[in-house]
């Protein structure tokens, strides 16, 4: 029986992942092609097409002549022009960015196959005087049929030249490890009901809402690490292996909490949770929020794509229906 038994588990663990669809992924260098001056026709129409797209935000009416000013103001820059060739010295020309992206995409066409896939563009927009108002956007943004990874967001978590309000543990993941993170929230996120705080959504819709794209990216970036999925470190990890089942214990009064003020240490952006010191992880509501996810899927089964369909006036049913606790 006991060998009976481990068999089965080693089976479980490693049933293989289906099939998936072969996509036709490619990634354009729009940053490459403006920096070499749009030397040929179909380059000139490509980064027109994306630039209506992603950076006039599909807005048509824009007169030809804004168009051709915009572009030659960023060409004849120097610190744009800088900015671009310190991009190009981390990802040159040759760079395979199709290595990380195209399991994912996979996944997602398996997911989606009535949806088409958007043509993924590299950029460099440059960075606005508050960078945590735009930082979400330039890193990565969906368009009507583009998908825009701004570059100059994933140079290092040392350079210099961020906007200054970032601080450390957000930098943290502004790495090349994190693209396919960023590309796959952006996926996820178009599928998903949006969660205003003009709702007054309680804590527990908050982290169901994140748990539920947490638990996404588990099932379309598999090969990735938790570290990189949470944005956590490897000692975040080690802490609530040894403190979740208090540190759940502790936020559970704050389940039914509506008020952000109070709930934000929670899930909002911190480097840690002050209510147990610097070495704690930030953002616990998230992670409490995956696992209780998880279970809700596992055991009744539900398909991914329903997951992300679900309305938030349902998110408190799922987290009770999950019985989750640590």
């Amino acid at each position: 029986m006991a060998i009976a038994a481990v068999c089965g588990l080693v089976l479980k663990g490693c049933r293989s992942e289906p099939p998936l669809p072969a996509v036709d992924l490619s990634v354009w260098r729009a940053e490459v092609a403006l920096r070499s001056g749009l030397p040929t026709p179909s380059d000139s129409l490509r980064f027109r097409r994306f630039f209506y797209d992603c950076v006039y935000e599909g807005d048509t009416t824009v007169p030809d002549s804004i168009y051709h000013e915009d572009v030659r103001t960023l060409a004849e820059d120097s610190l744009f022009r800088w900015l671009i060739d310190t991009v190009l010295r981390v990802y040159p020309p040759t760079y395979d960015f199709t290595k990380g992206l195209r399991p994912l995409f996979q996944r997602w066409k398996a997911l989606y196959p009535e949806d088409s896939l958007p043509q993924v563009v590299t950029f460099v927009t440059g960075y606005g005087p508050v960078g945590a108002l735009t930082l979400e956007q330039d890193q990565c943004k969906l368009c009507e049929k583009h998908l825009m990874i701004g570059l100059h967001y994933f140079i290092s978590d040392t350079f210099g030249f961020y906007p200054p309000d970032l601080p450390y543990f957000i930098r943290r993941r502004l790495t090349a490890p994190h693209i396919p993170v960023f590309v796959a929230l952006r996926l996820i996120r178009s599928k998903m009901p949006s969660l205003s705080p003009r709702h007054l959504p309680k804590m527990v819709d908050y982290m169901v809402w994140h748990g539920i794209q947490l638990y996404a990216l588990e099932k379309l970036l598999p090969e990735l690490p938790d570290t990189l999925r949470l944005f956590y470190t490897q000692e975040h990890l080690d802490w609530l292996r040894e403190n979740a089942r208090y540190a759940y214990k502790e936020l559970l009064p704050y389940f039914q909490e509506s008020r952000y003020s109070t709930i934000q240490p929670f899930i909002g952006e911190e480097p840690f949770t002050k209510l147990f010191g610097r070495e704690s992880p930030p953002r616990l509501g998230w992670y409490f929020g995956w696992q209780a996810v998880r279970r809700y899927a596992e055991k009744r089964a539900v398909p991914l794509r329903t997951l992300l369909e679900i309305p938030p006036t349902q998110y408190a049913q799922v987290f009770a229906k999950s019985g989750y606790r640590p």
